[in-house]
């Protein structure tokens, strides 16, 4: 089978995982501590004013989004290296960077020992280790900002699959053999089938009936609706919803698109 060794650089780059805590970083949070109550209301509050949100269940939002780099990392493991890293939540620690002004979280390794992979065929081992990602490392995280936020923890595992599956663009996109990219989309597409027991819900986060809308910045292409309100309209960054918020109905739609494409004529102007 076509596998490599990781990609220290993607994971940075990419999939801000690190094995050393960034100099520059504004806060610093154990992986553990993130399932303390306290903490976890610290650390929203502090991510509500870095992000200008009027309050923590925009924070919870932004914050359950930041995630989807990590869930790439390790999907990039299952399909593509040879050896895995340890993503439990005692062996991270999150480090909040302003990278172009805006507030990112680094996943920081305190142990960067890699491991092989189980014997077998991935399709015999995949969903075992994959699942077991999702229920020890992602579903605490999200019932934790859930309960802090008081937000719906469907609607935090709600801000994961459309932007893992930008990532995972961005990583095919790096991949030299094809048989390779082909392993990472069937990979993926296999994540859609996983019992909903894995992630603590009633239906699998992934089983996502795509509801597609026109494309604002490319005619005759189509988008998809994101599954789950991110709540940016409730940032004092003048964004308003998004273009692809499910909240929206058919006329706002429009109104959003000729706002962006007003946008786009003016910033081409300059």
């Amino acid at each position: 089978m076509d596998r490599s060794a990781i990609d220290y650089q993607f994971l940075e780059q990419q999939c801000h995982v690190v094995r050393g805590n960034r100099e520059q970083a504004i806060y610093t949070i154990k992986g553990e501590t993130l399932l303390d109550r306290q903490w976890m209301e610290r650390l929203l509050t502090m991510y509500q004013a870095e992000i200008k949100g009027l309050d923590n269940q925009v924070a919870a939002t932004y914050y359950a989004a930041s995630w989807r780099v990590l869930c790439t990392a390790m999907q990039y493991m299952v399909s593509i290296t040879h050896s895995r890293l340890n993503f439990q939540l005692d062996n991270l620690t999150l480090q909040i960077v302003p990278v172009n002004q805006f507030p990112t979280i680094f996943f920081v390794l305190h142990d960067d020992t890699e491991s092989a992979w189980p014997e077998g065929e991935a399709s015999q081992w995949r969903e075992e280790q994959l699942g077991s990602f999702y229920k020890e490392t992602l579903r605490p995280v999200m019932e934790a900002a859930a309960d802090v936020s008081k937000l719906p923890v469907t609607q935090l595992w709600g801000q994961l699959p459309l932007g893992i599956t930008y990532y995972l663009k961005q990583l095919a996109n790096k991949l030299e053999s094809e048989e390779q990219r082909e392993r990472l989309w069937s990979d993926h597409e296999a994540l859609k089938t996983f019992s909903a027991d894995w992630f603590g819900i009633k239906r699998n986060p992934f089983a996502l009936k795509e509801i597609l809308v026109d494309n604002p910045y490319s005619p005759g292409e189509k988008v998809p609706l994101k599954p789950t309100c991110c709540l940016a309209y409730r940032t004092e960054t003048g964004l308003g919803y998004c273009y692809s918020c499910p909240k929206l109905n058919k006329q706002q739609r429009e109104q959003k698109r000729d706002e962006l494409l007003q946008r786009q004529m003016e910033s081409s102007r300059k």
